[in-house]
């Protein structure tokens, strides 16, 4: 449940990230903030995202890796370095009937990639994202991902470099999307460690098999393309073809008579090279789209948290995650309440206790140990609020117990704030529906009595965020609420129930009462009480 929606991004600096070079900024997680949680998620907790390319998986006698990543490139390539428009925008999804996105990698992919989109985090986000998680997935550089990018709404223009094109049209092509001709060398090697041609896809490239790699090690990302470039061993189809004019491979790799392909030869210096060219290739985007900075590891991710009528009080619960264990910690709670009582704070000056129930722990993505990531300890709090009283804000004590003193967790100074006590998802209400085909679910919100008694007007929604199956547009559907005849008033409280459709990935509840106007968002993860 997120009760507030006012997402902050800042820089800071991660200890964690070093570890790959950056001396940059890193985006602030400041709660609620649903993309960079999100964005956590799928790159660093182990998420079936991450394991459709885990240990670079073959697919269809190539790698989905791959096949990520060049969707990824593809997609960039309609940037238009002179005017800034176009780049990663996704609009790729309107351009898979030109010849220069053959291949049924393209729909493949989008099949992988577009289940996974969210209100906040679109189909060019996880195209990126994909790119990251491929290269990793295969033993290749880690590189830094940014959110923020805007899905386009049509085609842009096509300029995918083809094999059949001579060589001042890739420079050109190149430099249009704001690479020069070295760095198109390298970014060509790059994108070719991976995967390689299908005949069905290119049958004047690849005649004697189904298909033919770019070189010896298909599911490793490693300098091989280079090395055996530069030895004469490759058995890449985009050099050794005898059809001469699908060569490019060769005209691209050759074009400064092997410089290039020489200064990147040595493992590390390909590693490096390569991921500082895939960066600038998934953060290339139209010029009026601001990224966020890297996304790191959140150190305190708060989530799940619920405040719902139950049984006379309301039953507040929240999580906490931390990034590394430590049976010693001890993680304390402390909530204050909105409206003081007659007699006085129902709460001390230093706020209310919660003490965490034991912490568990959840494993890490790939990404996530390629960094130095252990795993993640997770510290659930679940504690009654008096009606009268409500709950304003809470905020957390990390003590390491390792005489260093506790440390206050506080969403960045701010708190974790509580705005607002009269529209409330109710989790422990949801239900999952039996259809004939798949099943619904059942959501339920309720509304404080008096606050509907006093209005003169009442609307009360659901907009429903589901990825898009044939077409990958998403959609995105509202539905009125209705009494819930189930759940009669309780606790001060009316419930409404609304049904959707298994698969959508987030909603927000959309109330205006009482001359005021309610918006909350409620991702899938936080539908059902674990």
């Amino acid at each position: 449940m997120r009760l507030v929606l006012h997402p902050a991004l800042a820089s800071s600096v991660f200890l964690l990230y070093s570890l790959i070079g950056s001396t940059k900024g890193f985006a602030t997680f400041k709660w609620p903030d649903p993309q960079l949680a999100f964005v956590d998620d799928m790159l660093y907790e182990q998420r079936p995202f991450g394991f459709l390319t885990a240990d670079c998986v073959r697919r269809t006698n190539t790698t989905v890796a791959a096949q990520w990543i060049r969707i990824a490139y593809h997609d960039m390539s309609t940037h238009d370095v002179t005017d800034g428009s176009g780049g990663l925008d996704a609009s790729i999804l309107f351009e898979l009937n030109r010849p220069q996105n053959i291949g049924r990698g393209m729909h493949d992919s989008l099949i992988d990639i577009n289940f996974f989109t969210s209100p906040y985090v679109g189909l060019a986000d996880m195209i990126a994202m994909g790119a990251v998680l491929a290269v990793e997935s295969c033993g290749g550089p880690i590189i830094p991902y940014r959110a923020g990018r805007i899905d386009a709404k049509v085609a842009g223009p096509a300029t995918v470099p083809e094999p059949q094109q001579d060589l001042p049209t890739h420079i050109e092509l190149f430099r249009r999307q704001g690479f020069n001709q070295a760095e198109m060398i390298a970014l060509v090697a790059c994108g070719h460690t991976l995967g390689g041609v299908r005949r069905d896809d290119f049958p004047e490239i690849v005649y004697a098999s189904e298909f033919a790699d770019f070189d010896g090690t298909l599911s490793k990302y490693d300098n091989t393309v280079v090395t055996e470039y530069l030895d004469d061993t490759t058995t890449n189809p985009l050099i050794k073809s005898a059809n001469v004019t699908t060569q490019s491979d060769l005209r691209i790799f050759s074009s400064d008579q092997n410089v290039t392909m020489q200064s990147i030869a040595s493992p590390e210096k390909f590693s490096q090279t390569c991921g500082t060219l895939f960066e600038r290739m998934i953060n290339t985007v139209p010029k009026e789209v601001k990224l966020t900075e890297p996304v790191e590891p959140i150190e305190n991710k708060v989530w799940g948290v619920s405040l719902i009528p139950q049984s006379g009080s309301y039953v507040l619960r929240a999580n906490l995650r931390r990034l590394s264990a430590n049976p010693s910690r001890t993680v304390t709670l402390f909530w204050k309440e909105h409206h003081t009582q007659g007699s006085g704070s129902l709460c001390p000056q230093a706020g209310c206790v919660v003490n965490s129930t034991a912490p568990s722990s959840s494993d890490v993505s790939s990404l996530g140990k390629s960094i130095g990531l252990k795993g993640f300890v997770n510290y659930r709090f679940n504690t009654q609020v008096p009606l009268n009283t409500s709950i304003s804000r809470f905020w957390f004590s990390v003590d390491e117990n390792d005489g260093s003193g506790p440390k206050i967790v506080d969403n960045g100074g701010s708190e974790y704030v509580i705005d607002q006590d009269a529209v409330l998802f109710d989790p422990s209400k949801t239900e999952i529906i039996p259809t004939d085909f798949l099943p619904a679910i059942k959501l339920v919100v309720g509304v404080r009595t008096s606050d509907i008694d006093s209005s003169d007007t009442f609307k009360l929604s659901i907009e429903s965020y589901l990825p898009g199956t044939s077409d990958f547009i998403p959609i995105i559907q509202t539905v009125d609420l209705q009494q819930d005849t189930q759940n009669p008033p309780a606790d001060g409280y009316t419930f409404f129930t609304g049904i959707i459709k298994a698969g959508v990935t987030a909603i927000h509840i959309n109330a205006v009462f009482g001359g005021k106007t309610f918006r909350q968002y409620v991702d899938k993860e936080d539908f059902f009480y674990f």
